[in-house]
């Protein structure tokens, strides 16, 4: 596994979650505490951004059905919810492990 710069840890602060790209593919960082996890950025149910998603806890919630996701494990916390429809997520959200050297956040691809 190769780890990836990016981003400082300036960039980003707790309770955030920014847009980054790692060995081409598109995910998010998030900041929970003094705890950085990194997940695809796309809700793995219906595709939308989860960057504009919020956190509860530590993890993601998607902003257009409210499914939940563990960012620790991709596992999903709660099934989405459309208006009044209860659904059944059928995946579970990619997470990649990420460490910090000095002022550097890289996740591993």
């Amino acid at each position: 596994m190769d780890y990836v710069r990016v981003a400082s840890v300036n960039d980003i602060s707790s309770g955030q979650i920014v847009p980054v790209e790692a060995g081409g593919q598109k995910l998010l960082l998030a900041q929970v505490g003094e705890r950085h996890y990194a997940a695809q950025r796309k809700c793995p149910h219906l595709g939308f951004n989860l960057c504009r998603g919020k956190l509860e806890g530590d993890s993601v919630v998607c902003p257009l059905h409210k499914a939940r996701f563990d960012l620790e494990t991709g596992k999903i916390d709660r099934d989405p919810k459309l208006l009044f429809i209860k659904m059944k997520a059928k995946n579970d959200l990619s997470v990649y492990p990420v460490k910090v050297e000095g002022e550097d956040i890289l996740v591993g691809i």
